[in-house]
């Protein structure tokens, strides 16, 4: 089963990604929940309407970061109302690299952790502590994982979480399942090597940014994140992980 995480006015990126799919041959469903521009008093409403019993705190979290959460969480209720044991949901701003359609079949059936992220920037990635899935490495991340560009969730870990009492989530979900969260807090592995990675033009075009308050969705901030990032001295940090 595989997602695409895609608004309905993100036309050219639902283009770009649907291409791709399908010079794989795979067929994907859309899905896409836009709140950008809904009121702050329509909220909870809305929330009620797609996902009962899930809460958010609309002052920790902006519109459009709650409607990337009921993106994904409707692409985990799909999982649950179909006969998969795992879904594989993509974000549209990702490049599909060579043996993308083998590497989420492969561990399509096999769910031994939680979420395993098929690529990431975050490059906090153990070498040594890792597991076999299928003939796939997948390794522990030391640290908390930043994005969702694209992963491979279970439909334990699914009915889990939508089962759960969380009170009031107030995290955005790349830090609530990168480690952040409390409660049902997922057993996490990236895939290496990855097999997506950010679109370099698509990727710089958040469509969260603009719509939050938040410093670290800043344009500013992730400009010098990327700098740093591609930096010698983040290359010399991160090759320590190789012993870890």
């Amino acid at each position: 089963m595989l997602v695409l995480i895609n608004l309905e006015s993100a036309v050219e990126r639902r283009r770009v990604m649907a291409r791709q799919l399908a010079d794989f041959g795979l067929a994907f469903t859309r899905v896409g929940v836009d709140m950008r521009f809904v009121r702050a008093a329509d909220v909870d409403a809305e929330v009620d309407r797609r996902l009962p019993g899930v809460r958010f705190d609309r002052k920790a979290l902006s519109t459009a970061e709650i409607g990337c959460w009921l993106s994904h969480l409707t692409a985990w209720h799909l999982l649950l109302q179909s006969d998969s044991v795992t879904c594989t949901v993509i974000e549209d701003d990702l490049v599909l690299l060579p043996g993308f359609d083998a590497a989420i079949a492969a561990i399509a059936d096999r769910p031994s952790i939680d979420i395993v992220y098929l690529g990431t920037s975050s490059r906090n990635v153990s070498q040594r502590r890792r597991i076999d899935i299928a003939g796939h490495a997948v390794h522990e991340p030391v640290g908390v994982i930043l994005n969702t560009w694209g992963y491979n969730v279970t439909r334990e870990f699914a009915a889990r979480f939508l089962a759960a009492d969380h009170r009031t989530i107030a995290l955005p979900i790349d830090h609530y399942l990168g480690g952040r969260g409390r409660r049902a807090r997922p057993r996490i592995g990236v895939l290496q090597p990855t097999v997506v990675r950010e679109d370099p033009v698509l990727g710089t075009a958040s469509q969260i940014g603009p719509y939050t308050r938040r410093f670290d969705r800043s344009r500013w901030f992730e400009r010098a994140r990327r700098r740093m990032m591609a930096s010698p001295v983040s290359d010399l940090y991160y090759s320590l992980y190789r012993y870890l």
